[in-house]
């Protein structure tokens, strides 16, 4: 049985505002040996797979300054602002990078981006029967255009490398439009 390995100490490495690392001791269980493990802490996730009344999937292409590249994920963002309920801040974010609203909003689950590095979570969810309603209106360090997409094309778009963002497929899997997930 896999056992909790309790922590003996934690130190800050680095602070750069988005992000934190800590260098965390933790003792193993198995060999009562003490080790040390970097730990990245972050806002939370937030991801929206939308659909419009008609059925369309509404992704964004987004430049991505760790790949230098520009893909189609899932709207989405931090949630980082306080007092905000996780459904109103993926409901912000849709809004924001996409200019859709309305409709209905259900959470999909919950999952764990990178458990090995990153204290976070992703919040996904499904909004469906939405409509344009604004321009969009990024955040000056996003560059990304609204993209309308029929759902069955997911699966090709993945294995085309035009939706390489795993965390992306991971929420299109969540919906269902990805193979094996219908």
């Amino acid at each position: 049985m896999i056992r909790p390995w309790p922590l003996v100490a934690s130190e800050p490495v680095v602070d750069l505002g988005l992000f934190r690392v800590t260098r965390d001791r933790a003792r193993s269980p198995r060999t009562d040996r003490p080790r040390d493990f970097y730990v990245v802490h972050m806002a939370d996730w937030l991801m929206v797979v939308p659909l419009t009344a008609d059925g369309k999937l509404v992704l964004i292409r987004q430049y991505r300054h760790g790949t230098r590249e520009a893909g189609l994920e899932v709207p989405g963002g931090l949630h980082d602002r306080p007092g905000e309920r996780p459904e109103e801040g993926a409901a912000r974010e849709l809004a924001e990078e996409t200019g859709h609203g309305g409709g209905e909003l259900a959470l999909l689950g919950t999952l764990r981006p990178q458990p090995a590095l990153l204290a976070n979570r992703a919040w996904i969810y499904l909004a469906r029967g939405l409509s344009a309603r604004s321009a969009p209106a990024p955040d000056a360090g996003e560059d990304l255009e609204v993209v309308l997409v029929d759902p069955r094309e997911v699966p090709a778009r993945i294995a085309a490398g035009e939706i390489a963002n795993a965390m992306s497929v991971a929420a299109l899997a969540l919906a269902g439009f990805v193979r094996g997930c219908e």
